[in-house]
């Protein structure tokens, strides 16, 4: 995006402050995401690729709109400034600070600050093991080979009540600042279970996505410590291989799928360490 167009936007919208800088950031695999210094302030203006569907990460830039007008206030998300829906283009403000990499007790906290946002009007995502083992199914048969230690579906009855959910948790969605966390990238928010966001953290696959190091055994301890929830914990726990069977399918898929080289290696990394983590037992 031309610099005249972002000065346009931010005038349009009533941000502009001065002299305006672009900077390219990190957005992904798909969408266009700049830093914007406009006099003394920091914005961040996205523009999206064409919508997905399909997938598991959809691409979908009304529902990050949406998402981050219901998170306002709960010190979880990034704060919406302007939207233009005809254009697929957001600008929000910059949250200071870098890519997660220590304090999960931090993170289990913004996921708890996290359900007060309600998820009325945003896509359900499967709650049941049968439909999420369902969706892995339908990635393997997209794969030259499948694995053969399908977890066996069990019936798990669905929560209490539903969460508004990121899907897509990893360390690159995490922004840190000290012990200040903000989630960032909402554009596959669902109406789910929070112990899919819960899973997505503590995944091995989303963590190697990200370019982190696998969680250690005193990480997740020093999460659910802080989440101070057993029953989360124990949902997690019973779903966890069923995600798990979802998420390697995923990997295994864009590991074939990718033109990227690196891209295909870390996806492929990530399938390897996901199988390997569906059939550990301990209680994490």
């Amino acid at each position: 995006m031309t610099q005249e167009l972002v000065e346009t936007l931010l005038k349009e919208a009533g941000l502009w402050q001065g002299p305006v800088a672009l900077f390219p950031l990190k957005g992904g695999y798909l969408n266009e995401v700049l830093l914007i210094q406009t006099g003394p302030a920091k914005r961040v203006l996205k523009r999206f690729a064409p919508e997905t569907t399909g997938t598991l990460f959809p691409n979908r830039p009304d529902d990050e709109a949406r998402a981050l007008q219901r998170l306002d206030g709960l010190d979880v998300a990034p704060r919406l400034l302007q939207y233009w829906p005809e254009t697929s283009v957001m600008i929000y403000d910059y949250v200071e600070g870098h890519p997660w990499r220590t304090g999960t007790a931090e993170v289990a906290r913004i996921l708890l600050r996290k359900e007060a946002a309600d998820p009325k009007g945003f896509r359900r995502v499967p709650l049941h093991p049968a439909d999420i083992l369902a969706e892995g199914d339908a990635l393997f048969a997209l794969c030259t080979s499948a694995p053969t230690r399908r977890p066996a579906p069990q019936d798990i009855a669905p929560p209490a009540r539903l969460s508004l959910i990121h899907t897509d948790l990893g360390p690159g969605n995490l922004i840190a600042q000290g012990t200040d966390v903000r989630i960032i990238d909402w554009q596959c928010p669902a109406a789910g279970d929070l112990a899919e966001d819960i899973y997505s953290f503590l995944s091995p696959a989303f963590q190697i996505l990200s370019e982190h190091a696998v969680l250690t055994a005193s990480e997740r301890a020093a999460f659910w410590h802080a989440l101070a929830r057993p029953d989360l914990k124990a949902r997690y726990l019973a779903l966890r291989p069923f995600y798990a069977w979802r998420m390697a399918a995923y990997c295994l898929w864009r590991s074939e799928t990718r033109a990227e080289a690196e891209v295909r290696d870390r996806y492929a990394a990530a399938f390897a360490a996901e199988m390997t983590d569906m059939d550990r037992c301990d209680a994490d």
